[in-house]
């Protein structure tokens, strides 16, 4: 209800603006177009706050899955695999400022290589494990392929 609302907020607030250069006063005229622009402002706050916590909440849980198990298999022993696994997604990853740079995919591939049985934590999202690979030997022949 609230999003039908703001929905037809945004619509008629610089409709209304619009059309009272033509027919009102002109305190009525800054009023509504004040309302008009503020509104504006506000919607678009609010899409990059949500934005920017969808962001949080992905980076978050990707982290927590990498570090859960790299512990775990650290205290299984696995110390070899975990610096080889470590050093290729470190070559893989290129951090960048416009996109998410795939962390969540990589973060998977290291995962399910370094682990026969990987703890994923709270994954509702089906996107998370679309990409992975049938097996480590996908991800090292990636590499392969960069320039």
């Amino acid at each position: 209800m609230a999003l039908i609302a703001i929905f037809i907020l945004v619509i008629a607030l610089p409709l209304t603006w619009l059309i009272s250069e033509f027919r009102c006063n002109r305190p009525v005229r800054v009023a509504l177009g004040i309302a008009a622009i503020g509104f504006s402002y506000a919607v678009a706050w609010g899409v990059g706050s949500l934005d920017r916590s969808n962001s949080n909440i992905w980076y978050g849980t990707a982290s927590k899955d990498l570090l859960d198990n790299t512990i775990t298999e650290l205290g299984n022993g696995n110390t070899e695999r975990i610096i080889s696994e470590m050093r290729l997604l470190r070559d893989k990853l290129h951090p960048a400022y416009e996109t998410r740079a795939d962390y969540d995919r990589l973060v998977a591939f290291y995962v399910y290589a370094i682990s026969h049985s990987p703890t994923l934590g709270e994954r509702n999202d089906p996107r998370w494990s679309e990409n992975v690979p049938e097996s480590h030997r996908q991800w090292a022949d990636e590499k392969k392929e960069e320039p």
